[in-house]
């Protein structure tokens, strides 16, 4: 089958990160073959970067949108359509988990696609936040979403694990403790588990 002909598997990365990081790869060499997998690029902006992801969702119908850090927090507020929903350690309050950032020139971690190498969070992009309602979100979407979440979490604790517990049916909330904040090593693999469930559950609909 042609790349233009697969479903599309859309990732969305987190804070300092960009579409060139190592997820986007590593999902699209797991997946090659089975998904046409995107990555827009976005910033910590949520008017901005939800208006971006919701014009592409509009476009592109994903059959899966998977996030990261900040990235499932757009994941789990964006206009998801039918989308099967894949987070990884969501940053549920980013109000509060990006505060210690503010008004810090922060380098981001991979090259970007807009070329932009630093990102300063101000008070009025994290004042943007308190316009979301997170749990409100969460309960219409409860039964498309999907959360890998570590209970070693470096920066966000317990808080999403405690957060999402009573949100989400038991079958639907992996919580582990091999590794940290960032989704790598035993993180991936989870992660590839999770969305090998969700692509066999997408292939009997």
């Amino acid at each position: 089958m042609k790349s233009q002909q697969l479903p599309v598997m859309m990732y969305i990365h987190g804070f300092r990160s960009g579409a060139n990081g190592s997820k986007h790869e590593q999902l699209q060499k797991h997946f090659e073959g089975r998904y046409r997998v995107i990555a827009p690029e976005v910033d910590a902006d949520p008017e901005k970067s939800l208006a971006l992801l919701n014009e592409v969702i509009s476009r592109e119908q994903p059959a899966v949108i998977v996030g990261t850090s900040l990235g499932g927090w757009m994941t789990l507020m964006c206009d998801s359509g039918d989308a099967e929903l894949v987070v990884v350690n969501p940053s549920i309050d980013p109000q509060s988990t990006l505060s210690k950032w503010i008004n810090q020139p922060l380098p981001y971690f991979c090259p970007r696609l807009d070329g932009i190498q630093t990102y300063t969070l101000t008070e009025n992009i994290l004042g943007k936040y308190t316009s979301y309602n997170t749990l409100d979100s969460i309960n219409k979407k409860a039964n498309r979403i999907h959360a890998l979440c570590s209970s070693n979490d470096e920066l966000l604790g317990d808080l999403h694990i405690r957060f999402l517990k009573p949100l989400l049916p038991p079958d639907r909330l992996t919580v582990v403790d091999d590794f940290g904040h960032r989704c790598s090593g035993s993180g991936m693999t989870h992660l590839f588990n999770i969305l090998e469930t969700v692509h066999q559950s997408i292939q009997k609909k």
